[in-house]
């Protein structure tokens, strides 16, 4: 048994029973493996969980790294850029995010997110910098823009995650990011 194994058979466990339904031993049923397998790679579904959160916030983040933002006139149209290729990468998996919405206060799935944001903070402000006179944002307001979009995002899949699919989100998680580097 792999990680990848387990990981795929708790997707599967979450797409039928949300958070409620993930446990190690279901997990470990619909992987094809023994729970004492599972424990060596994870001691619960709590850990499970975390590392879904951290796959698919690495997936996300290797999306808007890969978005091509060089055709943009203003800072505003990269940004917007940005923002579409977030959320067509994040649609496809909102009902992911909603099964996971119970678990992260308890394993702190948005500190897990933030973290990983950081780490592609440099490239999106080299992405960025043509769009301001060449001049590399603010790495503390780029931090800020991001951590405000992630939590305009989870809000809406609490509240509704309809908006999220929505076309005009990307108009909204626009603004919020302007507003946040630019303040």
């Amino acid at each position: 048994m792999t990680v990848d194994i387990i990981v795929e058979a708790a997707v599967r466990v979450l797409r039928n029973g949300g958070y409620a339904g993930l446990t190690t031993r279901r997990v470990a049923e619909v992987a094809g493996a023994s729970v004492g397998s599972l424990y060596q790679y994870f001691p619960n579904r709590r850990a499970i969980a975390a590392e879904l959160v951290r796959r698919r916030a690495d997936g996300v983040l290797r999306v808007l790294e890969a978005t091509d933002v060089s055709g943009a006139a203003t800072l505003g149209d990269a940004v917007a850029i940005l923002m579409e290729s977030l959320l067509e990468e994040k649609r496809p998996w909102l009902w992911l995010s909603v099964a996971l919405a119970d678990a992260m206060p308890e394993i702190e799935g948005r500190r897990l997110v933030i973290e990983r944001a950081r780490q592609s903070l440099p490239v999106l402000a080299a992405k960025l910098a043509p769009c301001v006179g060449g001049t590399t944002p603010d790495a503390r307001r780029l931090a800020v823009a991001a951590a405000a979009v992630e939590g305009a995002i989870w809000e809406a899949i609490a509240g509704d995650p309809a908006i999220v699919a929505a076309p005009t989100f990307k108009h909204t998680l626009t603004r919020i990011f302007m507003a946040a580097l630019v303040a």
